[in-house]
């Protein structure tokens, strides 16, 4: 389909950036996914909340009630999965480079696992997993700025 249509190359890299368009979807449209759920599970609940119906009954505009009282606690579920969604974007990337003949690290990995490089492979690991710890940082520190009452635990 992708052949005869000639909309987007069907491997490696074509004209343009277009070749860039269905490797990025794969990758990000499950993630998008799981984020935009779960931000609007968050915001549901935190609408419902008694200082919500408190500041709308006041007579607060609704974006300012949004923007001052319902969108930092409803991110919470979000920052939590920030983490763990960076180390499945970065190990998916592998599948992805591989399934689409791009060049990239998770190419050179998965090369460097069929012939034997250990340095090689024991590099691009220990990339990865500092990689995935400062991920896994930056998240928490997310968390902590939205929650203030995670910052003194």
């Amino acid at each position: 389909m992708g052949y005869w249509l000639g909309w987007f190359p069907v491997s490696g890299q074509g004209a343009g950036y277009g070749w860039l368009v269905l490797p990025v979807t794969a990758l990000a449209l499950p993630v998008a996914g799981a984020i935009a759920k779960l931000a609007r599970a968050g915001l549901a609940e935190i609408l419902g909340q008694d200082h919500i119906r408190a500041a709308r009954a006041r007579g607060l505009a609704p974006l300012t009630l949004l923007r001052r009282h319902a969108l930092r606690p409803a991110l919470v579920p979000v920052a939590s999965y920030l983490g763990p969604a960076a180390a499945g974007l970065l190990t998916g990337a592998v599948v992805i480079e591989t399934i689409f003949g791009l060049p990239g690290l998770g190419r050179y990995f998965v090369q460097g696992a069929l012939n034997r490089d250990y340095p090689l492979v024991l590099g691009v690991v220990t990339l990865y997993a500092g990689l995935i710890l400062l991920f896994n940082l930056f998240a928490d520190l997310i968390y902590g700025w939205l929650d203030p009452r995670m910052r003194e635990a």
